[in-house]
């Protein structure tokens, strides 16, 4: 059986030493702190943000463009991790599982600034996979392609 306590009930007003912060709510609170809050309390816009930039770049475009100009290296590895490849020291990797060599066609394209390698992937009745990568520019003077075991290697 529980022992209940006796609990004192003072009748004392408290004293308010609290700080009153901004209201969030009625008709004096700003636009301003209403967007703040909103921005700060809302975890569903990160994934908006994130499935916006995973269609952009099945699209074929780049998100952030004006980043990825002043920042190239950043471009490749949104476009090689969209499909599921790796960035390494030297080149790239992208798993090709289930491709056949006749089935791959890489074109390039040299720039001032950039080398780019159209990567192509037909399957039969499918539309094909199609993205460009855009490379450091001094890979064009090294760059080779090979396909081993399912996996294209991209080396500079």
């Amino acid at each position: 059986m529980d022992d209940w306590l006796h609990m004192e009930i003072d009748t004392t007003p408290p004293v308010n030493e609290e700080h009153l912060e901004a209201s969030l709510d009625g008709l004096e609170v700003e636009a301003s702190m209403l967007q703040a809050q909103f921005d700060s309390s809302s975890l569903h816009l990160e994934e908006v943000r994130q499935r916006h930039a995973e269609v952009l770049v099945t699209a074929g475009m780049l998100p952030e463009t004006g980043l990825a100009a002043q920042h190239p290296e950043r471009a490749l590895s949104w476009v090689v991790n969209s499909i599921n490849g790796r960035v390494n020291p030297d080149g790239l990797t992208i798993p090709l599982l289930g491709a056949e060599l006749q089935q791959i066609q890489l074109k390039t394209k040299h720039t001032e600034e950039t080398t780019l390698v159209q990567l192509r992937v037909e399957d039969g009745e499918l539309p094909p996979l199609v993205r460009e990568l855009p490379l450091p520019a001094e890979a064009a003077s090294s760059l080779q392609a090979t396909f081993v075991d399912g996996q294209l290697h991209l080396r500079w």
